[in-house]
């Protein structure tokens, strides 16, 4: 089994992954590619054959050199072997098979880490997003944006789920400081200096929608249809979608942290001032103290936000736990297409 940790090409198993480079700095294996896909995909067997078919005829007239990068995040079905097969008769066709499902974020990682044309394109695998638009992503890149992102026209959404994706991503903006439109799609372009850059974030909890803006590239949106998925299903519920918005969350922002602490001092002024209030009843009515059922709603809220500051810390504290183990991002199981780096290091 191969070791990948963040290379441009996939290592043998008497090799680690190259050196990482400074944004910018020209690599030595790119082949002359000028497009790499990259398409991290699992169990979308179904999906497969259609969009090949797609890219290649959307590519194919704009004669440029290209590539695609499939990378199976731990499928059960036999979409691997439907790749190897056509893989044999074109070389332009690379995979990555990991050794488990890490995720859409790493899958998505170790595909730019791999793609070597000086212009990637991320896009998901289940023909929502159409192949056709990806020429639409290289003319705004040749206007001199390092970034592209796909914005969705119109949200195909149950509208309590669309409401409450909007609400989030807003208040998720405002506490990271970063912009992530609510309508942005999974497919976007970054030319070869950005994902040079992405080489160099150590961090093993990725939300990619907030690594690539932080950068600070050049950026620019393109409107697209998204379409309804014909086969398969999703491999991405709601739950999972809120565990990667609060990745998000923590990863960029300590806000949580202030916040919890501004809510502990406020009701400890709370407090004070009613103790203040029961000492001047006291004394200068001569009454007693009543309002049991209140006071044990108070306490009762007041230990619930105790308890859940201490699972904001917590949340923190397990997430420096998991970086401080330097882990690496994902395990290669096998690749076809690829070739190795001239270039090695011992880690990322």
């Amino acid at each position: 089994m191969t070791m990948l940790v963040s290379s441009p090409r996939m290592p043998s198993a008497t090799s680690g992954p190259p050196m990482p480079q400074a944004p910018g700095e020209s690599r030595d294996d790119n082949d002359g590619v000028a497009l790499s896909v990259v398409l991290p995909f699992r169990n979308e067997r179904a999906n497969l054959p259609e969009l090949l078919g797609r890219l290649r005829a959307t590519l194919d007239p704009l004669r440029l050199s290209y590539e695609f990068v499939f990378v199976d995040d731990g499928s059960t079905d036999d979409g691997v072997a439907y790749l190897e097969e056509h893989a044999r008769a074109d070389e332009r066709i690379k995979i990555i098979v990991l050794s488990r499902n890490f995720g859409q974020q790493i899958a998505a990682t170790a595909g730019i880490d791999a793609a070597c044309g000086e212009a990637v394109v991320w896009m998901d695998s289940d023909l929502q997003e159409r192949p056709e638009d990806i020429p639409r992503l290289m003319a705004k890149r040749l206007e001199g944006f390092d970034m592209v992102y796909a914005t969705r026209a119109g949200r195909r959404q149950a509208w309590p789920r669309a409401v409450a994706s909007l609400a989030f991503v807003w208040i998720l903006n405002r506490v990271v400081g970063l912009d992530s439109c609510p309508s942005r799609a999974t497919m976007r372009l970054i030319s070869r200096p950005v994902a040079d850059a992405l080489r160099q974030f150590p961090e093993r909890n990725r939300y990619m929608a907030y690594l690539m803006p932080w950068m600070g590239y050049r950026s620019a949106e393109i409107e697209i249809e998204r379409d309804e998925r014909r086969r398969g299903h999703t491999n991405y519920s709601l739950a999972r979608r809120a565990r990667l918005g609060l990745t998000g969350l923590t990863s960029f922002s300590s806000a949580p942290l202030r916040i919890s602490a501004a809510c502990s001092c406020l009701a400890l002024l709370g407090c004070l001032g009613g103790v203040a209030w029961v000492v001047y009843g006291y004394f200068a009515h001569g009454c007693g103290v009543s309002g049991w059922a209140s006071l044990m709603v108070l306490l009762l809220l007041l230990h619930g936000m105790q308890f859940a500051a201490l699972a904001i810390q917590g949340e923190y504290i397990g997430l420096s736990y998991m970086e401080s183990k330097r882990r690496p991002l994902y395990f290669c199981a096998r690749q076809i297409n690829l070739t190795v780096p001239a270039k090695t290091a011992s880690n990322r």
